[in-house]
């Protein structure tokens, strides 16, 4: 029986494997991405109801809306410049960029936003391309919006990662009689395996150590290093603006605590969580939460500035979500009962409202004050810790 049902995928693993095991992070990387048969480059959809998983976006058109407002006060504040680089990354099928763009309609943000999708995938660009057609063509006073392989190298104005980097490949690493070890997969009696070899990543060394943090013997963490680099190179590029992170995830010292011994990541098919996250490679949604600590010493690094943190809930109300669902209601276009009740589940403290968390980086942007990020999250820890500066924190959420 093959090792994944599409054969390029399949033949891929295969060749890889011949030579002995591979880093988590090597077959992460070929289930979700593989030019053929990854995850994310199959010609269904994978995100919403007839998909794996849904997203905020999927949950209400008004999480768009509100996050548009987001987008036009970092506009405002970088003095209105046009054009304004909008830049996603991992756009899916294109549904929040839908709604932030239809809720901006004509307007002077409107004419100066220019909207690009980093999208690897050609089905799913090409469902973006007929989701988005009204601002794929020039037209006086809409925003436009254009499908990338590759961001520009130098822009002003913001990006967005929605769920994105909690799809990057990462490593798993486990303390093991007292040292850290990585878990690698392997063929075993014709299927795939986990195993347990040395750290492959010159980077992972000192990776807890540089974050304030030890993993207790018998715990495992991830570790993505492309999560780093990829804000590293996204601070290189932003010459002024904001980059607004949605994403699972936590501080560092919330994150690892030894009370998460077995780490987050999961497996995800036909919205049931898959326990064997090997099984069925292609066909199955990879995910880990993201370490905001990491996220924000490589910024930092990189000359970002941190202007907001704070979870889903407290974003949407900062930003005026309950006062727009009530005056859409008294002016008849609040939708029917069902629509609000789905608006206000973006706010769910049991569900997508604490465990989604919101970052905003910015450069060139001193003493502009968000209000969006005025209200702080509940798991307080989380936010206290994120600079690994305070002493014992709890596991969180």
């Amino acid at each position: 029986m093959p090792i994944a049902a599409h054969p390029a995928l399949a033949r891929a693993l295969e060749a890889e494997l011949k030579g002995g095991a591979i880093p988590f992070a090597r077959f992460m990387e070929l289930a979700l991405y593989h030019p053929e048969g990854g995850y994310y480059r199959q010609p269904q959809p994978r995100i919403g109801r007839e998909g794996d998983f849904k997203t905020s976006p999927h949950q209400s058109p008004w999480f768009g809306r509100m996050t548009a407002r987001q987008l036009e006060a970092l506009w405002e504040a970088l003095g209105r410049p046009a054009p304004f680089t909008l830049i996603e990354y991992g756009p899916g099928e294109g549904w929040l960029a839908h709604d932030i763009l239809e809720s901006l309609g004509e307007g002077a943000f409107a004419a100066s936003l220019e909207y690009l999708l980093i999208e690897r995938s050609g089905p799913a660009e090409g469902r973006i391309r007929e989701r988005l057609a009204p601002w794929m063509k020039e037209a006086a006073g809409l925003p436009r919006a254009r499908c990338l392989k590759a961001p520009p190298d130098a822009f002003e104005g913001a990006v967005l990662a929605h769920e994105f980097l909690d799809a990057l490949p990462v490593h798993l690493i486990v303390r093991s009689g007292g040292v850290l070890r990585e878990r690698y997969v392997e063929m075993r009696e014709g299927g795939l395996a986990f195993c347990e070899g040395p750290l492959s990543d010159d980077r992972l060394a000192g990776w807890f150590d540089d974050l304030g943090v030890s993993l207790a013997e018998g715990q495992s963490a991830e570790v993505s290093p492309g999560g780093r680099d990829w804000i590293g190179q996204t601070a290189g590029r932003l010459h002024r603006g904001g980059v607004l992170i949605f994403d699972y995830g936590f501080s560092s010292r919330v994150l690892h605590h030894p009370s998460r011994k077995e780490g987050t990541l999961r497996g995800y098919r036909e919205h049931i969580l898959r326990e064997d996250i090997l099984e069925r490679p292609g066909e199955t949604d990879l995910t880990a939460h993201v370490d905001f600590t990491a996220i924000l010493r490589a910024a930092e690094a990189g000359g970002l500035t941190l202007a907001g943190f704070t979870d889903q809930c407290h974003f949407l109300l900062g930003l005026g979500l309950a006062e727009a669902l009530g005056e859409a209601g008294e002016e008849g276009g609040g939708g029917d009962a069902a629509s609000r009740r789905k608006a206000m589940g973006l706010l769910d403290p049991a569900g997508l409202g604490s465990a989604i968390k919101v970052m905003l980086l910015t450069r060139g942007m001193e003493g502009a004050a968000f209000p969006a990020f005025a209200m702080k999250p509940d798991d307080r820890e989380s936010l206290a810790t994120l600079r690994g500066e305070t002493g014992g924190a709890g596991a969180g959420a």
